[in-house]
């Protein structure tokens, strides 16, 4: 299923698409601050490295980083629509 372009959708399809896209982000920033505590705080314990919950922690990143930019492009044709 395509997905439809953004000039395609109506203002109130756009307002909605923002606002679950900051959503997502912000589901996403607590995980990835949890994984991360997580890793470092066994580390600092003198644990060994925990390589599987570092690795979800890195790919993880790729989460927000891809939303922000879909993110961009809503808000960028929203501003153009006044």
């Amino acid at each position: 299923m395509a997905k439809p372009k953004l000039t395609d959708l109506s203002k109130e399809e756009l307002t909605k698409k923002e606002k679950g896209l900051k959503t997502m982000i912000g589901i996403f920033i607590p995980i990835i601050v949890a994984l991360f505590y997580s890793v470092t705080r066994d580390y600092m314990n003198g644990e060994d490295l925990n390589w599987p919950i570092l690795t979800i922690a890195i790919c993880s990143l790729a989460g927000p980083l891809t939303y922000y930019s879909e993110l961009k492009a809503v808000r960028e044709e929203l501003l153009a629509r006044g």
